[in-house]
C-alpha cells in the first residue's frame, strides 16, 4: 500500500467517524427540549452536514482525494463555527487535511 492510499484511508476513517458523529448528535433529542420550527430545521441541517461529510469521506476513498478532502476540510471549518459538534468539526478538518495531502503527494 502506498502512502498515498494510507493518507487518503485514514482521512476516510477519520470523516466516517466524524459525519456519524455528527448524525448522532443530530438525531439525538433530549427530555426538555422543546421542539419548534427553529429546532427541526437546524437538525435537518445538521443530519445534511453529516451525510454530505459522509459523501466527502467516500469521495476519499473512491480516489478524488483533493475533492473529497476540500469538502471534508470546508464542512469542518462550518461545523466549527455553527458549534454543533467540536469533536466531528476537528475530525472532519484533519481528514480533510490528510485528503488535501494524498491528493498532492507523489504528484
Amino acid at each position: 500500500m502506498n502512502e498515498k492510499r494510507l493518507l487518503a484511508l485514514l482521512g476516510l476513517l477519520l470523516g466516517l467517524v466524524a459525519g456519524v458523529l455528527l448524525l448522532v448528535d443530530a438525531l439525538e433529542i433530549g427530555r426538555s427540549q422543546t421542539i419548534d420550527l427553529a429546532f427541526v430545521l437546524d437538525r435537518i441541517a445538521q443530519i445534511l452536514v453529516s451525510l454530505v461529510i459522509l459523501f466527502g469521506s467516500l469521495l476519499l476513498y473512491r480516489g478524488k482525494s483533493s475533492a473529497g478532502g476540500l469538502v471534508l476540510l470546508v464542512l469542518g471549518v462550518v461545523v466549527l463555527i455553527l458549534g454543533w459538534d467540536q469533536t466531528s468539526a476537528v475530525l472532519a478538518i484533519v481528514g480533510g487535511i490528510l485528503g488535501v495531502v494524498a491528493s498532492e503527494a507523489f504528484k
